[in-house]
């Protein structure tokens, strides 16, 4: 009896499976180098090949179509058993598709026209300049409507977004690093004539299915792309078209078996809430990401506290230095090798309650006596670059508090982030200082020497991008 139970039970299973193998899948993709596009009557690329071989992997006919993005993502959001590549994996998007990933991994921003003497500093800069090319139903055209965004140019292929802004018919056009340069060699575009004005974020590019499709087959296609994943071919395949950078999910052993062995130097500043000193000993949200990574790539390596213009200066002239958490500026982009986002924080001028400072602008700023700094801090160079002469520098920060508190100083540069902190490490109650004006958002990253080598940035990187995937990220700093 019970090996009829059992015997049942194996050929309904072998049913499903090959049900699902069987069920032929609308697969879709579009014209997007160097992950997909035609060449020469043929559709190739690094998410084109990586799908071909999932599809010989599961026996199943390789009947990819190209078409303009907004229909393919019309079709997977209306019909069954529809696939579309390689798709931005957002929040939005998350209830909307199965997701079958990642493949590979972009950061998006915004591009101006080389000289057109565009400051974006913020998102908030960005929603002011007269219109910004996107790409219909792309994640970022969505995106940048989910915060408001009231001046898009919407189009249907970047090469036509690529053309408004060498016109000058858009101020910006959002895009991402990957795709940018297939782009500008297309349209016969010098690289050297387009810059990036302002990183917005780095995502992750999947395959999407409809809901309307089994689970199995979303299964099997994970597992047929894990597959890959172990034993090597997904990055002999990635590696044809993409840095290293771009390629996500891998083994660290596989990008670099020597050089993972070479010993880091890691250090940060004493800057709550993100790294600070407690009891002796580096904690922080930062402190608890750099230790996670450290811990899943079998790293035992100390993170030393030091004074924020000593572990530049070592960033700057070492090799194999790691100094967290910098803010990633223009200015300082070819310095280092960069591993994050970590988080974002809004700079702003902070006045002692009841001063009555009316600062409007940073021109206003530039008027008052004197405005307390942290020594080689990125607000500090911020501000000497935009012409400030009134900043006096501290090697401290907590001084400059004290020094307002007192007087000596009319403003204190700091973000919303660190300011409560630092108040009250000061012995200050936060509620004594008030914001007189905010003026920037940035990203604060990992920042490694330029001397340290590729293969331990992409593997930190791949290592951040796996404890955001896996939640790990989002409970530390839910902390």
């Amino acid at each position: 009896m019970w090996q009829r139970f059992w015997f049942v039970i194996v050929v309904c299973n072998l049913f499903w499976t090959v049900s699902a193998t069987a069920q032929e899948m609308t697969i879709i993709t579009e014209e997007y180098p160097p992950l997909n596009f035609t060449e020469d009557g043929n559709i190739t690329g690094a998410s084109t090949e990586i799908v071909k071989e999932i599809l010989r992997r599961l026996k199943q006919p390789d009947n990819i179509k190209v078409l303009p993005w907004a229909r393919g993502y019309n079709l997977l959001k209306t019909e069954p058993n529809v696939i579309l590549f390689s798709t931005t994996r957002t929040k939005e998007r998350e209830d909307q598709f199965y997701w079958v990933g990642p493949i590979s991994t972009a950061r998006n921003g915004f591009y101006a026209k080389k000289g057109n003497a565009l400051r974006i500093n913020s998102l908030e800069d960005a929603k002011k300049v007269g219109s910004i090319a996107t790409y219909t139903a792309d994640a970022r055209e969505q995106l940048l409507k989910a915060w408001g965004f009231t001046n898009l140019d919407s189009s249907k292929s970047a090469a036509s977004n690529l053309k408004k802004l060498m016109s000058g018919r858009v101020d910006l056009w959002i895009y991402d690093n990957l795709g940018l340069p297939s782009v500008l060699k297309r349209a016969g575009v010098d690289p050297s004539d387009v810059e990036l004005v302002f990183a917005i974020d780095q995502v992750d590019l999947y395959i999407a299915i409809s809901k309307r499709t089994s689970k199995e087959t979303v299964r099997m296609w994970q597992a047929s792309l894990q597959a890959m994943k172990d034993d090597g071919s997904f990055y002999v395949i990635s590696k044809k078209w993409l840095p290293a950078s771009c390629i996500p999910g891998l083994k660290p052993v596989m990008l670099a078996q020597s050089n993972l062995s070479i010993p880091l130097k890691i250090y940060t500043e004493d800057s709550p809430p993100v790294n600070y000193l407690k009891n002796g000993k580096p904690a922080g949200m930062s402190v608890e990401i750099v230790q996670e990574i450290l811990k899943r790539l079998n790293k035992k390596v100390n993170i030393d506290v030091v004074p924020w213009a000593r572990g530049y200066k070592l960033a700057l002239t070492k090799p194999n230095v790691a100094l967290f958490s910098t803010t990633r500026l223009p200015q300082r982009e070819n310095l280092f090798k960069w591993v994050g986002p970590l988080y974002t924080q809004k700079w702003g001028f902070y006045a002692k309650k009841g001063a009555k400072l009316r600062i409007n602008s940073l021109e206003d700023a530039k008027r008052v006596d004197s405005i307390g700094t942290y020594l080689n801090d990125a607000k500090e160079q911020f501000l000497k670059k935009k012409g400030f002469t009134n900043l006096m520098t501290a090697n401290k920060n907590v001084s400059n508090i004290r020094h307002l508190m007192k007087g000596n100083i009319d403003l204190w540069v700091s973000s919303d982030l660190n300011m409560p902190h630092l108040a009250r490490q000061a012995g200050v109650d936060p509620g004594q200082i008030e914001l007189a004006y905010a003026f920037r958002s940035v990203n604060n990253y990992i920042a490694f020497s330029k001397m340290t080598p590729d293969d331990i940035v992409t593997a930190w990187q791949q290592t951040l991008s796996e404890l955001k995937r896996d939640g790990t990220y989002s409970r530390i700093v839910s902390k």
